[in-house]
Formats: structure tokens, sequence, C-alpha cells
């Protein structure tokens, strides 16, 4: 995969985390509109929802310009290094949505959804680091 091919790959992905996202806020106006004639607690944390949302605006973003640095610097990463940064920004924010619907992602403990939702906040962020990392040692190393 050539560098031109690598950029696109990551801002392909990217403009689409952030159109996803785009969607996300778009839904989330309906259930906010105030009900008069109801008690119901709200069964969703729509704060939790938008960070999300942001969340996947900022990966989106994040992709793109690591995909401008491989273009700038005429770096090649290996593909499974993209694969593991894409994947790492379309996990990321999942916990938030977790957190919306009651499971606190943040924490490693509780039930087996709960340690599910922590580890896959973790392996996220872990991949995120893990192939800027290679991305900066193929610019430092050319």
């Amino acid at each position: 995969m050539s560098n031109l091919e690598s950029a696109k790959f990551l801002a392909l992905s990217g403009s689409i985390s952030i159109f996803f996202s785009a969607w996300i806020g778009v839904l989330m106006l309906f259930p906010r509109k105030p009900k008069a004639d109801s008690n119901d607690p709200q069964r969703v944390n729509f704060k939790q929802i938008g960070a999300a949302h942001i969340d996947w605006i900022m990966l989106g973003l994040m992709q793109g310009l690591a995909g401008l640095l491989i273009q700038l610097f005429g770096v090649t990463p290996e593909p499974y290094v993209l694969w593991i940064m894409a994947f790492g920004a379309w996990l990321n924010p999942l916990p938030y949505v977790f957190r919306a619907f009651g499971v606190n992602a943040f924490v490693f403990a509780g039930g087996p959804l709960q340690r599910t939702a922590a580890a896959m906040g973790g392996l996220s962020s872990t991949a995120i680091l893990f192939s800027w990392s290679m991305i900066f040692w193929s610019i430092a190393v050319k």
C-alpha cells in the first residue's frame, strides 16, 4: 500500500466517522423534546451520547491528520498500523455509549458487561497510541 493509499484510507475512515457522528447529533434532537405530560425518568443519559458524538468527530479528525502526516512525510506504514488506528478510533467512543445506558465503562470492576466495556476502552486507547507511535517511528527513521 503506497503512502497515498494509506492517507486515503485514513481520510476516508475519518470522514465516515464525522459523517456518522453528524447523524448521531441529528438523532439526539428527537428524544430530547420535552414531554409535558410525562413523569418518566430519562432512560438514556444524552450527555454521554453527546460525549461519544464529540469523540467520534475528534477521532475522525485525528485519522485525517495521521493521513496528512503520512502523505507529507512520504512514509508508508504497514497496513496493520492503519487498521489498528481505524479500529481504535471507531471503538474508543463506545465506553461513553455504554455509560449512557448505565454501564460505567470507565471502571474495570463489576460484572462481565462492565469489565468488557472497560477493556474495550483500554484496548482502543492502546491501539491509537500504538498506531501513532508506529507512524512517528516511520517518520523518524526515514
